[in-house]
Formats: structure tokens, sequence, C-alpha cells
């Protein structure tokens, strides 16, 4: 194995989020789903809160001889409409970041063992225009690669 895995991170992050009743009752509504991606831009039709999860900041190794342990960071970010909506993302990023930190057991990655979740935020996240408030919390997610079976 080599390389950090990005792509399987990011689908249990969203699960994780859109499996917490107290989040999803802040977001809005995308194709009947909570507005959670994992890619960008978000889509035009994506109702408001809305998260995006990723992409992945930096990867690192912290391997050993024998073994492979990736370390991830990531960035979730909350976005609202600034007069509406300000309060919802805010209280959504201080329970994101209850959500993973020191919680490594929130996340299930395929073929690795997750050893540790840091959340550090929130933190202002950047906008395109002065109508929308962001926050963003960055993760780190430290990993074990398990052995192949052999």
């Amino acid at each position: 194995m080599s390389g950090a895995p990005p792509l399987e991170i990011l689908k249990p992050l969203r699960t994780a989020i859109v499996n917490a009743s107290d989040i999803v009752g802040l977001l809005g509504l995308y194709n009947s789903e909570p507005s959670a991606h994992t890619r960008r831009p978000v889509p035009a039709e994506a109702r408001y809160p809305a998260i995006t999860i990723g992409p992945v900041v930096t990867r690192m190794e912290a391997d050993g001889i024998n073994d492979f342990r990736p370390r991830v960071v990531i960035d979730i970010c909350i976005y609202g409409e600034q007069d509406k909506q300000y309060r919802d993302v805010e209280t959504c990023a201080e329970l994101i970041h209850s959500l993973f930190h020191r919680q490594r057991q929130a996340i299930t990655v395929t073929n690795y063992s997750v050893t540790q979740i840091t959340a550090q935020g929130p933190y202002p996240a950047p906008v395109d225009d002065e109508s929308r408030v962001g926050r963003r919390v960055t993760l780190t997610i430290s990993l074990y690669a398990k052995p192949a079976a052999e």
C-alpha cells in the first residue's frame, strides 16, 4: 500500500455526519437527502445550510519498516445564508467537532484501523460573497493499515 486513502475516508465521514440526527436537523436538503457533499462545488439545487467534506488538505506517512500508518488532514466546511442561518452554521460546526474529536470509533475505514482523530476549530471558512457564512473544522485522522491476509 502506498499513499493515504483519501477517498476511503470521505464516505465514512459523510456517513457519520448524516447519521447524526442533531446535525441533519440543521441541514438543508439535496435530492431528498441531507445537504452533505464529498466534492465541490456544491450543486446549485442544494439547500443551505450545507456541508462540504474534503478535499484532503495534507497527506503524511508515519510508516514503520513493516507497517503503513497514513495520517490525513481534511477540512469539513459548513455554509449557510449570513442573516438567516448564522447560528445554525455555528451550531453545526460545534456538533461536527464533538462528533469526531477524540472519537476514533466515529468512522470505519476499509482495510485500516483508525488510531486517532483530532478536530480543530471551528474557524471561519472562505465564502464567495458576504451573503454566505462559513465555518471550518479540520480533522487529523491517523490510520494503521491492516496486514493483508496471507
